[in-house]
């Protein structure tokens, strides 16, 4: 029989679970460590590493470094510019480094459950967990990525939001059976809140919210921006943290040498981060770029109550999140909150615990011995009996869907189409009007929009409005613009895909053309 695998696909890290010999669910290690760096390093255009090998090579070069692909996926999806160290280039599109990294890293693990004699060693399903708020185009392709790495079909792999399978592996872990549980998830790359309440078999989805852009980087971001303002205090320079705000003639250093300065800052930021959850103190060391013919020693000592100071307001902003749900209409009609569980790298923050203790005191808060495989183990408890899957979960939308229109001169108005908070699977219609006589297309852009964070925003402009993807309808010959209505149909599926569907009716409602109207998602196209 094949191996089930459950894959917590991180922005920082990536963890894979499976089902050993004697029934134990066991981590996949790299050098003792669950924790694979989702990163990769081309040592040329074919050939290419990953993980912890990977940020190590960046270290020498860190412009054919690869990181954070997840999350640039979901954004702007903007492709990657590759230096080689033989200063050749080429760019990637996050979608081609995820699925570069998964089918390195789930071929190493494949290699690794031969070697075990694990089963047949032949992975044949998989669950994959995403954020609540993940749009529609990354989570596609990162299930497409997946599926190629296994040789599997589509069909064979499942998603599951990431404070679902916290829940699932967190309820079987609880001595005592609590079946409201309030998952704090904080990933590298967001931050999750949802209140899961397993009814007899079934996981339910209640509530959820959460920050998008809230994560263990963003943190990592705030110590890095002091850590620069110190070396620049001590050098007598002025860097920029962000690239926008560089220009190689106004602060006489190249670019490429402002860019080394600030991947090493970060990086030594983030290992700064991840010592502070252990120690009081760490010593934080880098080379800094002073000009270009000078590159100076930093080193400075950071404390653990220096860096809790830098992340308050952020950690105190997620636990105002956290109280929305707790205090929701949702949580107290099934009668309140069993326990807080905190899941997700970034969740070992010590900080993180003891806000949550400060403000929502009346709950238990509890924190697995393994936090950062907590997401990953319960992906495999789904995956050891995938086809059920959809029967013991219960999903709900995490963001609204919608469209551009206008109303009156306004142009670019969010109208929604698919409300936030409704179990899945659901469907809404909506219709368009054609510009001209015998058009042959019809082109769609639809958005997201994070009603919970943004309340005010109404134009597709606004910030958390996100645009998604494009949808091309292709339409049947000789239709007239005054007697056509093309109602196109969204249907979000239980593991929160989108399908699409669409007919050609007249002006009374009645169907104009029997064969199917195709619809394709722009991204599907290439």
């Amino acid at each position: 029989m094949g191996v089930a695998v459950g894959l917590d696909f991180g922005t920082t890290n990536t963890v894979v679970t499976y089902e050993d010999k004697n029934g134990k669910l066991k981590p996949y290690k790299v050098n003792g460590s669950p924790l694979v760096p989702s990163a990769i390093y081309f040592k040329s255009r074919d050939d290419y590493i990953i993980g912890q090998k990977a940020l190590n090579m960046g270290v020498q070069n860190f412009a054919a470094l690869v990181t954070k692909f997840k999350t640039r996926l979901n954004e702007d999806n903007t492709p990657y510019d590759v230096i080689l160290e033989d200063g050749s280039s080429f760019r990637l599109q996050p979608r081609v480094a995820v699925k570069y990294f998964l089918n390195k890293l789930l071929g190493e693990v494949q290699e690794y459950l031969m070697k075990k004699k694990i089963g047949d060693a032949i992975i044949d399903r998989a669950v994959i967990t995403v954020p609540t708020k993940f749009n529609d185009r990354a989570n596609k392709e990162i299930k497409k990525a997946a599926a190629a790495a296994m040789g599997l079909q589509v069909s064979q792999i499942k998603l599951v939001y990431e404070p679902t399978a916290a829940a699932v592996a967190a309820q079987q872990d609880d001595d005592n059976n609590d079946t409201r549980l309030l998952i704090y998830d904080f990933g590298g790359g967001t931050f999750d809140v949802s209140l899961i309440q397993k009814d007899k078999e079934v996981f339910k989805q209640i509530k959820t919210d959460g920050d998008p852009k809230c994560g263990g980087n963003l943190l990592t971001d705030i110590l890095a921006k002091n850590l620069l303002t110190w070396a620049n205090e001590e050098y007598g320079t002025n860097f920029p943290f962000d690239i926008e705000g560089f220009d190689e003639d106004d602060y006489g250093i190249s670019e490429q040498n402002y860019l080394a300065n600030r991947d090493k800052i970060i990086k030594a930021a983030n290992d700064a981060k991840i010592s502070l959850s252990e120690d009081s103190e760490t010593a934080v060391d880098f080379q800094f770029w002073i000009s270009d013919s000078a590159n100076k020693p930093y080193g400075v000592d950071v404390s653990r109550k220096d860096f809790e100071n830098m992340i308050r307001e952020k950690i105190n902003q997620t636990a105002e999140i956290t109280r929305r749900v707790v205090d929701s209409d949702e949580a107290k009609a099934i009668g309140g909150i069993d326990k807080i569980i905190i899941a997700g790298g970034s969740g070992q923050i010590p900080l993180i615990r003891d806000v949550l203790q400060d403000k929502l005191g009346n709950l238990s808060i509890s924190r697995s011995d393994d936090v950062s495989t907590l997401i990953s183990r319960g992906a495999a408890i789904l995956a050891k009996n995938i086809d059920a899957i959809e029967k013991v979960t219960a999903q709900k939308t995490t963001v609204q869907l919608g469209i551009s229109s206008t109303v009156g001169m306004s142009y670019g108005n969010f109208q929604t189409i698919i409300e936030e908070g409704l179990d899945l699977p659901c469907e809404n219609s909506c219709d368009f009007r054609l510009m001209k006589d015998n058009q042959e297309r019809l082109k769609i852009s639809y958005y997201e929009r994070d009603i919970k964070n943004y309340p005010d925003a109404k134009i597709i402009d606004d910030e958390g409005i996100t645009p998604v993807d494009e949808l091309l309808v292709e339409l049947p010959p000789d239709l007239k613009k005054a007697d056509t209505i093309v109602r196109v149909t969204f249907v979000v599926q239980k593991d929160s895909s989108l399908e699409l569907s669409a007919k050609v009716l007249n002006n009374d409602g009645q169907t104009v053309s029997a064969e199917k109207i195709e619809v394709n998602k722009v991204s599907d196209l290439f």
